[in-house]
């Protein structure tokens, strides 16, 4: 069975979750205003918006987090007001977070199942490590993973540290895979394989809400999208109705506009704003960095997380000190290392 005819099979299936007229406020604010949504068995849900559009509120009170002031959460058909966290875990909803919760000084295995890990030898109550091998291999096989149970988290890149946490939240049954930015830092050859691993996971029945700003690999493994838009339903696409621009009307209120292009001289860069001469930052001290900014002109940093761009950031603006280089705004040249 290829992977639409999935998607074609369970879109005739009954939701196991459902979420009906959800509503939140915190003080002056509309967080979630009558949101519903259903989540059915092997479905992969594209969930989009813009920041602030209610995406993080909505999770929180799927998790068990947060308590909506109004509003029904159905899970297999009954009922609740709210949920708590043990009682969304029991249901079978996992994350993993954008930021990982692993912990880098220990294995794959013991991360895991961190908390639950199988005893032996009776009061001493020791960790059975070769029964905790055996329960976790099957879960790496699961998710595609080329590592063993035994490999230290430190050792792994991004995308493997990704497959850990998918592993740790199979071995609490779940039935719901939330996955918040999953691919936000990962370059892509390792964003390929998370999105192989989604593909995986809705052959197997398992739910998938897809969170992302990266909204071309919606497109790639979403069976429908939800946009939220100011803590509303703005709307929901089918999976052939699933495109860029659609999904950015949905989100803004108004498909974009090509503007009208003016005369490169009209908006040319003037002279030299800020200049960077070999600065070197903590992040890497042995690599010098250059840079200009001219008046008028917007440069764009980029890099991914690691990469040293919040360290250039603060030596730039005094916090942090530099290890050398040097700096001249305007001509003039700045003192680093103090605001």
């Amino acid at each position: 069975m290829n992977y639409s005819d999935v998607s074609i099979a369970q879109s005739t299936i009954a939701p196991f979750l459902s979420l009906d007229g959800v509503r939140k406020t915190y003080p002056g604010v509309v967080a979630l205003d009558g949101f519903s949504m259903e989540v059915r068995p092997g479905e992969v849900i594209g969930l989009v918006g813009e920041n602030g559009a209610g995406k993080s509120t909505l999770m929180k009170i799927l998790g068990g987090v947060t308590r909506p002031d109004s509003g029904t959460i159905i899970v297999d058909g009954v009922a609740h007001e709210g949920l708590t966290v043990e009682a969304s875990i029991g249901s079978g909803i996992a994350f993993v977070h954008q930021e990982l919760n692993l912990f880098e000084n220990l294995d794959v295995a013991a991360n895991i199942f961190f908390g639950r890990e199988p005893l032996r030898a009776g009061p001493l109550k020791l960790v059975d490590r070769g029964r905790l091998r055996d329960m976790v291999a099957p879960l790496l096989k699961r998710v595609g993973a080329n590592f063993s149970a035994d490999a230290p988290v430190a050792s792994l890149s991004l995308a493997q540290q990704q497959m850990v946490e998918i592993a740790k939240a199979l071995s609490i049954k779940a039935r719901l895979v939330i996955l918040d930015e999953p691919t936000s830092s990962l370059p892509i050859a390792e964003t390929d394989k998370l999105l192989d691993v989604i593909k995986a996971l809705k052959v197997e029945g398992i739910s998938v809400i897809f969170i992302s700003h990266r909204l071309h690999e919606v497109e790639r493994v979403a069976d429908r999208v939800v946009v939220l838009r100011d803590g509303m339903l703005a709307g929901t696409l089918a999976k052939s109705q699933i495109d860029h621009d659609q999904m950015v009307k949905l989100m803004i209120g108004r498909m974009l506009k090509e503007r009208e292009r003016v005369s490169d001289s009209a908006h040319a860069p003037g002279g030299v704003a800020l200049s960077v001469r070999a600065v070197r930052t903590s992040a890497y001290p042995e690599r010098p960095v250059d840079l200009e900014v001219r008046h008028g002109e917007i440069l764009g940093l980029a890099g991914l997380v690691g990469s040293g761009r919040t360290e250039l950031a603060r030596v730039l603006f005094g916090i942090d000190e530099c290890f050398g280089g040097s700096v001249t705004l305007d001509g003039k040249t700045l003192k680093l290392g103090s605001a």
